[in-house]
């Protein structure tokens, strides 16, 4: 397969860093050192460069929303290998105590807004995102229900509360009002006709109780720009900042500050809560090769943080090995840098890969060499991003597991060779964005994926 990079001086620099660090060569995935000295034993050094490999992209079971679940995924943007992400947002908020009222007479409203807590890390570019915030109708919206991820909650576009462009969050982002500081948080100004709709709730009405008022209310939809949006940002609505103020005066007073805050627990009448993401991968590079099911594979790996695309790989020739003893054992996934054209500069690659073994066709069990799973070794197992060249537009990341007991099980016949999966895992939220395009099984050395096997043959 050829690679194909926009120019000659793209592909002589990014075949060069590969072939430099890589480790395709003996010297540099292992080291010499590590090859034990032939006093009277056989022991060979070989390279499986023939891995079967397939991208799979299908709706992930294990991610849902709503009742604990108080991270989600808000913005949207388009990636030109990995296609379009966006994320909705939903939630509810209640009342500042029970039998709730507006304090003195004659309130004159000044501004209502939407707070938002939100994490100061964000995907894509660092610009702004256009946000518009409806009434929900989503019928029996509650905290006490889960919530799948890929499943759009019901909004009214005829009652929209506002459009406002926000930007990502900054640690030092915060404003004083009214002589306090508030802590970084998205804000999203609400229009002034719902705030005066506020004005006319009673205590013996939608101000009686948090249930009575979210029956009047239903909750809000927060949608991005699914058309020019470049920017997910992060929202934690559990962070004490999430809440709608009302700014008001009265005839005896200025400054009047009434919140409605974001309830999580569902014993208190909490705020109900959920997140809608998808992707689509429609028109782009990555769509021609997600579930192929070619026999051969797929020559290129596309991997995503969930919700996206996992990869599984076989691991053919394992049983030629004769009987032997498993001195090392290293799985290893290099990435394919597409450059400028594919925006490798802005849409970062995983921290951590993470490997798996299929016991049945849909459940899944630890290496061996991954250790204790409450106490797992991941220094010695591995999966950590390296960056192996730097050389400018042209990094390089490569990823490597040791996988040694795993293949010393096989081979005494104490484990079959099942297919092995793949993955992306965020160690930062259950919706993360992080991408990589690496060599498939069959891509041409030395971007394939590869496992280098040194034994001690008895």
């Amino acid at each position: 397969m050829k690679i194909n990079f926009r120019n000659l001086g793209f592909a002589a620099a990014s075949l060069t860093a590969l072939y430099a660090f890589s480790g395709c060569n003996e010297a540099t995935v292992l080291g010499k050192d590590l090859i034990p000295g032939a006093d009277k034993v056989v022991v060979l050094d070989t390279t499986i460069n023939s891995l079967i490999t397939h991208n799979i992209a299908n709706v992930d079971s294990s991610i849902f929303t709503g009742q604990d679940n108080f991270i989600g995924a808000l913005g949207s943007f388009s990636d030109p290998l990995f296609g379009k992400s966006h994320g909705f947002l939903y939630t509810q908020v209640g009342l500042p105590k029970a039998e709730f009222t507006f304090e003195g007479t004659g309130w004159v409203l000044d501004s209502v807004v939407l707070y938002i807590g939100c994490d100061t890390a964000w995907y894509g570019e660092n610009a702004p995102q256009t946000m518009r915030v409806f009434r929900m109708n989503e019928p029996n919206f509650k905290i006490d229900s889960n919530y799948r991820y890929n499943r759009p909650l019901s909004y009214d576009p005829g009652k929209q509360l506002a459009s406002q462009q926000v930007y990502p969050v900054y640690p030092k982002d915060s404003i004083d009002i009214y002589g306090t500081k508030q802590a970084p948080q998205l804000r999203i100004k609400l229009s002034s006709a719902f705030g005066n709709e506020l004005f006319q709730q009673r205590a013996d009405g939608a101000f009686k109780s948090d249930s009575a008022f979210n029956k009047w209310l239903g909750g809000l939809a927060i949608v991005p720009d699914t058309v020019n949006g470049k920017t997910m940002l992060f929202p934690n609505l559990n962070t004490g900042t999430t809440r709608i103020a009302v700014y008001y005066k009265n005839s005896e007073k200025d400054s009047i500050i009434a919140n409605f805050p974001f309830v999580p627990n569902p014993g208190v009448g909490g705020s109900a809560h959920a997140n809608y993401f998808t992707r689509n991968y429609t028109g782009t590079e990555v769509a021609q090769h997600i579930n192929t099911n070619r026999p051969g594979g797929d020559n290129l790996l596309y991997l995503q943080e969930a919700p996206g695309i996992y990869a599984q790989l076989q691991l053919p020739e394992i049983e030629n090995i004769p009987k032997a003893v498993i001195n090392k054992a290293e799985l290893v996934i290099t990435e394919i840098n597409s450059g400028s054209a594919g925006r490798d500069d802005l849409f970062s690659e995983p921290d951590r890969l993470f490997l798996m073994r299929y016991i049945t066709h849909d459940s899944l069990g630890f290496i061996i060499d991954y250790g204790n799973p409450s106490q797992p070794d991941l220094t010695y197992f591995g999966g950590n991003k390296t960056v192996i060249s730097d050389l400018g537009p042209f990094k390089v990341v490569q990823y490597k597991f040791n996988i040694a007991r795993h293949l010393q099980f096989i081979l005494d016949k104490k484990l079959e060779n099942s297919v092995l999966k793949l993955e992306a895992l965020s160690s930062r939220y259950p919706i993360d964005m992080r991408r990589l395009k690496a060599g498939g099984g069959n891509a041409t050395p030395p971007a394939n994926v590869k496992l280098r096997i040194i034994y001690t043959q008895l």
